[in-house]
C-alpha cells in the first residue's frame, strides 16, 4: 500500500504527543518551594522528642530544600529571559504579514468579501472515492467537489466561489464534510488544512495573534507559514 508522508502530518503528529506529555506531566508535578516548607516544619513540631530526627536526616532534607529552591531560581530567571525576547519576537512578527500560514481546517469554512478560504488536502494513500461537501448553515448542500483519489502530496482546492447553479456564495460560514473510501468500501482519513494570507498582526500580554480578513488566527494553532 502506497503511503503519502508529508511534514505537516509530523507537526499534527508531534503536537499531539506534547499535549498528551503536557497533561501527563501536570498530573505528576512535584511539591513546590512552599509546600515542601511547610511538610518540613510541620514534620519537626511533630516529631517524638525521646527520638528526634537525627542529623544526617535533616541535613539531608535541607539540602534537597536548597536545590529546590536553586532550580525555582533558575526558572524565575529563565522566565525573566523569556520576557525580555517578547519585544524582539514581536518586531519579528510583522515580518509575517503578506506571507500564508496553514492550519488543520477543521469542519468550518469561510466566505469574506466574496473570496472563499483555500483549502488544502493531503491523501495518505490510493482511494475509490473522494469527496467534499460544503453546506450552508441551514444544511443546504453548497458545492460538493470531487477530489483526487491517487496520493499527490498537497492538493489545493480550486473554487471560484461559485454553488451548484454558478451563482457567487453568499460571505459567512459553512460547513465541511469530506470522506474518502478504498476499494473495499472503508473509509480512509483526510488530512484537510487551510491556507490563509497573512493581513496583519495583533500583539497580546505574552505573544501574538495573526491577522487574516476578519479572522485572528492563534500562532500556536499554525503548523506552517510560506511566502
Amino acid at each position: 500500500m502506497e503511503v503519502n508522508l508529508d511534514p505537516v502530518l509530523d507537526v499534527i503528529a508531534q503536537r499531539e504527543a506534547a499535549a498528551a506529555a503536557a497533561q501527563q506531566n501536570a498530573l505528576t508535578q512535584g511539591l513546590g518551594r512552599d509546600e515542601f516548607l511547610k511538610l518540613l516544619i510541620a514534620q519537626l513540631e511533630n516529631q517524638d522528642p525521646l527520638e528526634p530526627a537525627k542529623d544526617t536526616e535533616f541535613v539531608a532534607q535541607m539540602a534537597t530544600f536548597s536545590s529546590l529552591e536553586q532550580l525555582i531560581n533558575a526558572n524565575d530567571n529563565l522566565e525573566a529571559l523569556a520576557l525580555g525576547q517578547t519585544s524582539l519576537v514581536n518586531s519579528q512578527a510583522l515580518n509575517l504579514i503578506g506571507k500564508s500560514a496553514l492550519v488543520e481546517a477543521g469542519s468550518q469554512f469561510h466566505i469574506g468579501n466574496g473570496k472563499p478560504e483555500e483549502l488544502v488536502y493531503i491523501l495518505p494513500q490510493p482511494a475509490e472515492s473522494a469527496q467534499l461537501t460544503l453546506y450552508a448553515s441551514d444544511g443546504t448542500p453548497v458545492h460538493t467537489f470531487e477530489l483526487e483519489t491517487t496520493p499527490n502530496g498537497r492538493v489545493t482546492l480550486a473554487w471560484d466561489g461559485k454553488d451548484l447553479d454558478g451563482k457567487p456564495v453568499p460571505d459567512g460560514d459553512y460547513r465541511i464534510e469530506i470522506s474518502a473510501t478504498d476499494g473495499k468500501g472503508e473509509p480512509i482519513p483526510i488530512a484537510l488544512f487551510k491556507s490563509l494570507p497573512i493581513d496583519g498582526v495583533n500583539f497580546l500580554d505574552g505573544g501574538f495573534t495573526l491577522v487574516s480578513g476578519d479572522r485572528e488566527i492563534p500562532f500556536e494553532l499554525i503548523l506552517e507559514i510560506r511566502s
